[in-house]
This record gives C-alpha cells, sequence and structure tokens, in this order.
C-alpha cells in the first residue's frame, strides 16, 4: 500500500520484487531504474533520480538478491550501481551529487555540481545509518559499519567504521 512510482515507464523490474509500504520512487532520469531479481525495498524507502528537473539524474542499477532495509535514501543523481546480494541496512543514505563550492564570489547553488557516481560491490554490507558519498566505491564483500560516514572508496573485504570511515579489518 502506498507505494508511489513516479515516470514508471523508465523502470525495468525483474521477478520475486517486494515493495513495502510507503516506498517512493522517482524514475525521471537518463538511463532509468533496474531493479533485478528478487529485490525486497522496506517500508518508507525513497529512491529519487531528479532533483531539479532541467538536470535529470544519470540512473541506478539494482542487482539480484538486494536487500534494502526500511527508510533508506537513494540519491541518484550520478549513476547509481548496487550488484548482486547487497544488504543495506534501515536509514542508509547514497548520495551521487556533491555541489562546488570553490568560488567565494557565488553562491553554492551557481556553481554546479560534480557527479562521479557510487558502485557497491558484490555482497557488501551497509550497516544502519551508514552514509555512503558520491565518488564512493565499496568492494565486493565490505562491510560499513552503522553510522559510517564513507567519503573514500573501500576495498574489498574490508571493514569500516566512523567519520569519515577508517579501515577496522581486512576480511582476507
Amino acid at each position: 500500500p502506498r507505494v508511489t512510482v513516479s515516470f514508471a515507464r523508465n523502470m525495468s523490474i525483474g521477478s520475486g520484487v517486494f515493495l513495502g509500504d510507503s516506498v517512493s520512487i522517482n524514475a525521471l532520469c537518463r538511463s532509468g531504474v533496474s531493479i533485478g531479481n528478487n529485490v525486497t525495498i522496506k517500508a518508507g524507502t525513497k529512491i529519487d533520480c531528479s532533483g531539479v528537473y532541467s538536470e535529470l539524474g544519470e540512473g541506478i542499477i539494482i542487482g539480484d538478491r538486494v536487500g534494502i532495509s526500511e527508510n533508506c535514501f537513494i540519491q541518484v543523481r550520478g549513476k547509481v550501481h548496487i550488484k548482486d546480494d547487497v544488504i543495506i541496512g534501515p536509514s542508509v543514505m547514497i548520495f551521487s551529487e556533491n555541489h562546488l563550492f570553490g568560488d567565494t564570489s557565488k553562491h553554492i547553488r551557481q556553481q554546479g555540481t560534480s557527479r562521479t557516481g557510487v558502485t557497491i560491490g558484490p555482497g557488501a554490507w551497509l550497516g544502519a545509518g551508514a552514509i555512503i558519498l558520491d565518488g564512493v566505491t565499496i568492494g565486493a564483500g565490505a562491510v560499513v559499519a552503522a553510522g559510517a560516514v564513507v567519503t573514500k572508496s573501500v576495498e574489498p573485504r574490508t571493514v569500516v567504521a566512523g567519520n569519515p570511515a577508517r579501515i577496522l579489518a581486512n576480511l582476507n
């Protein structure tokens, strides 16, 4: 109930997909929204592909067997790719855009943005409340601890925690 999908013509959805109560997906973006097979997106999660309609987001691919918990927010401005078998805990936020701010003679909103994008590798786990910023790649099998703020890419099979996130362990 209360699932909202805007611009559904820009979406492809696999089989066995569950969308929880009050999930919101705005699929207005350049390459669309692709959701794989056996994906769960729990209650209150929002996937937003365009903030300013004159600057459409790139698009998002969600692989197979991905679990996205309650109240997550995924901002799709640069490309977002969540690969197979990823676990995303409650209230995780992913941002694929940064505002430029180097020119002090202009307001920040007049300086443009960078949109490098975000990739979450296969089998990764993002703990509750983690924040993933633009330009970050989370490696395969990596673990991001609850509440971590990830500003730099994380190597495969590595555990990171903190603000900013730092390496705690290597799982190899």
